[in-house]
């Protein structure tokens, strides 16, 4: 069945808005896609160039399934690797009800998954120190998505389908009384801003959202995430060499990711940071931020150089008070998809595909695991309001 033909506007070409964009153009809508920098760029949540893809930790697979589909057939058609394989250790002591729950999940959808004793893991990777009493849940299919050449071969895909990407900031969107969205645009070239209409708006601007959406001001706030760069003199704890994600963000609000962005640096964050404001980023509130992953390296990755880091970078997650995004209509002809913790990477093309279907009002053509049901505003008291 044919989409109807609309003239939409999407406000965020980060990944998530980049996916949006190139499901609309793929059902026959004719899109603009508005980032206010220039591409690329390393403002916002998708710049850089690895992010961790989980099956585990997720309460079903539908939509990691669907994405890693989507990478795997972009890489493909784009010849360029998109995604590599490494593993990934879940770490708890034996028992652990989250870990037990969510290694079922992915048995039970086909996916394999097993249990590692302290002594297990201590044999297969003798590179870490971890507690006795921690074991791990081993999820081979974790791996790394190159996150720049991602963002890249979408709006490359987007663009040869017709689709158009402007370099403007959005300054305003807003309803019209007859239908359709009206949005304010400041191009750098221009002194005054000018008004475009659209017959609607998906509006995925990350940190910037909720200045475009007030009414969204108290459900999502900005934090300034460090990533830290670790050096491997001896490069061993690469990807190449087989060093796996290690996802530690339960018990210590810390993740790493083997070397592969930066040969010989492995990359170390703590999953979150200080509040921001997204124009005005301040790199010296993040110190004690850092001197915790400084601390984690030390103590479970002493094979690295752990007096300081090689690097530091920032990344800006917008949060919200439950750790889930806002995937939802605003009216007839407006939706928005924000909040995405930290975790979007990975699930956005299947986000892009739920977006896309709420803003074609064709969300009833979703299987049951793209429900946009369970990330709607409505989930806290007077969202909708």
């Amino acid at each position: 069945m044919p989409a109807p033909q609309h003239d939409i506007c999407v406000i965020g070409a980060g990944i998530i808005g980049s996916w949006t964009a190139l499901h609309l153009t793929e059902a026959g809508a004719s899109t603009t896609l508005v980032e206010q920098f220039p591409l690329p760029h390393t403002r916002g949540s998708s710049h850089g160039q690895s992010r961790a893809f989980r099956f585990l930790g997720d309460d079903e697979l539908d939509r990691l399934e669907y994405s890693l589909h989507r990478w795997q057939a972009l890489e493909r058609e784009k010849g360029e690797p998109l995604f590599v394989r490494t593993g990934l250790l879940n770490f708890g002591p034996e028992g652990d009800p989250f870990l037990e729950k969510h290694m079922a999940i992915v048995r039970d959808g086909g996916r394999p998954c097993e249990w590692f004793t302290h002594d297990a893991i201590a044999e297969r990777f003798p590179l870490l120190r971890y507690p006795e009493e921690w074991g791990a849940a081993w999820d081979p299919g974790g791996g790394v998505l190159f996150a720049h050449r991602c963002v890249a071969a979408v709006q490359r895909k987007f663009l040869e389908l017709g689709g158009r990407i402007v370099t403007a900031q959005a300054e305003s969107v807003e309803p019209l009384p007859a239908g359709g969205v009206r949005v304010g645009l400041r191009s750098h070239a221009a002194a005054d801003p000018e008004s475009a209409r659209f017959d609607k708006a998906v509006v995925s601007a990350g940190p910037w959202t909720a200045r475009l959406l007030p009414r969204l001001g108290a459900h999502l706030h900005t934090v300034q995430v460090p990533v830290t760069y670790w050096r491997d003199p001896a490069d061993t704890h690469s990807a190449a060499h087989g060093f796996p994600i290690l996802f530690n963000a339960r018990l210590t609000g810390i993740y790493a990711l083997p070397s592969c962005e930066y040969p010989g640096l492995v990359k170390v964050l703590f999953h979150g940071g200080p509040p921001t404001d997204p124009d005005r980023v301040d790199p010296g509130t993040v110190a004690p931020y850092v001197a915790r992953v400084a601390d984690y390296v030390r103590t479970h990755l002493p094979g690295l150089d752990h007096e300081r880091p090689a690097i530091v970078e920032s990344c800006l997650y917008t949060m919200t008070s439950d750790g889930q995004p806002i995937v939802d209509r605003l009216g007839d002809d407006m939706v928005v998809g924000a909040g995405f913790s930290g975790s979007g990477f990975k699930h956005s093309p299947a986000t892009g595909r739920m977006l896309a279907a709420l803003v074609l009002e064709r969300e009833r053509e979703l299987q049951e695991g793209f429900s946009t049901a369970r990330f709607a505003l409505s989930r806290w008291p007077g969202g909708n309001s």
